[in-house]
Parts: C-alpha cells; sequence; structure tokens
C-alpha cells in the first residue's frame, strides 16, 4: 500500500472547486444541513496522505474518471456536491484479474473524518469478497461514503461493518454494476447516535444481479434505491431490524424503470438463526 500523490492534483482542486459554484443549483437533500460545511482551502487539509491503493497502473486516470460520477453522483444533491467539495479521507482500491485471491481484501482505516469516501473498482471477471471495517472517531456530523464500480462478469461481496462515534452519520454505499455481474452487499449497520443509510446500485446491462442483506440497530433511517434495465437484471433487499426503531422507506427502483426488485423484512432476532458472516459480526459487537 502506497500514496498515490505527494500533492492533490489540479483535476480534484477544480472539480471540488466547481461542486461549491454550481451546488446551490441542485435539488436540496432532506435535513441537509446537519451534514453540510462550508469548504474552504483554510480548514480542509488536501488529500495527499489519504488515498491507498493496490497496484499504481492508470489508477490517477481511474479515479479521475469515476470520484462521485457512476456510484454516488455529485450533481444528484446539494448534499453530495458539499461531499465532494470537502472530502478530508479514503481510500482507492482497485482488484484486477491478476490479483485475484480466495482470502478477503480487508481494509479497516482508523480516522477521524467528516467526509471520508472509498473507491473501489474491480475489473472485468474478478471473484472477490472484501470487507471494510472503518473505525471513525469524530464526534461531529459525518458524511461517510463508499463507492463500488464492478465490471462485466465479476462476482464480488462487499462487506461493511463500520464503526463511528459521530453524533449524526450519513453513511451511502453505493455501487455500479456492468452487464454480467453479481454484487453481494452484506452490511452491519450499528450507530451510537442518529444515522442514515443510503443503499444504491445502478445494473448496467443484461444479467446483472444486485443482492443486499442488511441488519439494522438503534434508531436509523434506511433509504434503499436501484436503477438498471436488461434482460435477467434483477435486485433483492433482506432487512434484519428492529421495526419500532427503525424508519425505512420501500425498496424501489430510482428512475422508475421496469426492473425486477423484491423485498424481505424480518425481525432483527432472527438473524441469530443464520450461520453468517453478518450474524457473527453483530453478535461480536
Amino acid at each position: 500500500m502506497e500514496k498515490i500523490w505527494q500533492i492533490e492534483p489540479a483535476w480534484l482542486t477544480k472539480k471540488r472547486q466547481l461542486a461549491v459554484l454550481l451546488q446551490s443549483r441542485f435539488p436540496s437533500f432532506p435535513h441537509q444541513d446537519i451534514w453540510n460545511k462550508q469548504a474552504s482551502r483554510q480548514d480542509r487539509e488536501p488529500l495527499d496522505n489519504n488515498y491507498l491503493f493496490i497496484n499504481k497502473k492508470y489508477l490517477t486516470a481511474l479515479l479521475q474518471e469515476n470520484l462521485m460520477e457512476k456510484a454516488v453522483f455529485w450533481q444528484d444533491n446539494q448534499l453530495n456536491a458539499n461531499h465532494l467539495a470537502n472530502i478530508d479521507s479514503g481510500q482507492f482500491m482497485y482488484l484486477h484479474s491478476q490479483g485475484e485471491t480466495e482470502k478477503p481484501v480487508v481494509f479497516s482505516p482508523h480516522l477521524k473524518s467528516t467526509d471520508s469516501h472509498n473507491v473501489i473498482i474491480i475489473s472485468a471477471g474478478v471473484n472477490a469478497v472484501i470487507e471494510e471495517r472503518m473505525i471513525n472517531s469524530t464526534l461531529l456530523p459525518s458524511y461517510e461514503a463508499t463507492e463500488i464500480l464492478v465490471g462485466a462478469n465479476a462476482h464480488v461481496t462487499y462487506r461493511q461493518a463500520n464503526q463511528s462515534t459521530s453524533k449524526n452519520v450519513y453513511r451511502a454505499i453505493h455501487a455500479y454494476q456492468a452487464h454480467g455481474s453479481t454484487l453481494n452487499f452484506e452490511v452491519a449497520s450499528q450507530a451510537h447516535g442518529a444515522a442514515t443509510v443510503d443503499l444504491y446500485s445502478f445494473l448496467d446491462g443484461q444479467k446483472s444481479q444486485w443482492n443486499t442483506t442488511i441488519a439494522l440497530t438503534g434508531g436509523q433511517r434506511l433509504i434503499a434505491l436501484v436503477d438498471g434495465f436488461g434482460q435477467g437484471t434483477s435486485a433483492t433487499l433482506t432487512q434484519y431490524r428492529n421495526e419500532k426503531t427503525i424508519v425505512g422507506a420501500p425498496f424501489k427502483v430510482k428512475a422508475g424503470e421496469p426492473l425486477a426488485i423484491s423485498e424481505d423484512i424480518y425481525q432483527l432476532k432472527e438473524l441469530a438463526n443464520k450461520d453468517s458472516w453478518l450474524n457473527r459480526v453483530m453478535t461480536a459487537k
């Protein structure tokens, strides 16, 4: 693991400036003032020591092309634009066929961040399991984002069990999937304060599958949307939650396109009967 840059590149600085300039033109996001902050070069360190990667080749170009363009869209709303302007830490991971391994790829950074952002790119045909176990020790409201871009015919399981001391955390886990890919999300979400979990995938082409299982405890809000098209493309969402404390809108297609989706909701205690990574993580906590 090495640094990508010694100093923040000009393209990222310009992209941040554009986000500040244009964000007022975008739709507002409900309660966005909780997380929004004014971007300032005086109070924000450049991304010089934070973005890490596996394999140097083409990485700066890949990040430039994909950062908040295909999964978390910076032009979607004012909250996303503000997040782009203020990203202060994160990791960039690139998995290609030569780096394929049967063991899970685990990253577990310790941060004190209000705007962390991870970008994970998986090449076509790769089979991989990725585990994110970030610890974020800030008490301030935080926006924590992970973008996952999955190549054609790749099969990926992404697991997240992050811990945050933030009094109000917005956790976005978004994906873009090329045709024939399978992406399984397994998310364990616990919160010390208020939390919003935002799940999304764009299924681009035929026979792409998105399967999500999430376990939620405490007072949290769940947003789950999907987009896509193509024969044999579908998405499923399985929730384990305490219905008295979790607020969630129905799982739906964001753009209204015809897409096969399904949703199942269970009591959190039913997870204890499952022999799964998710159950082991929730039990360990």
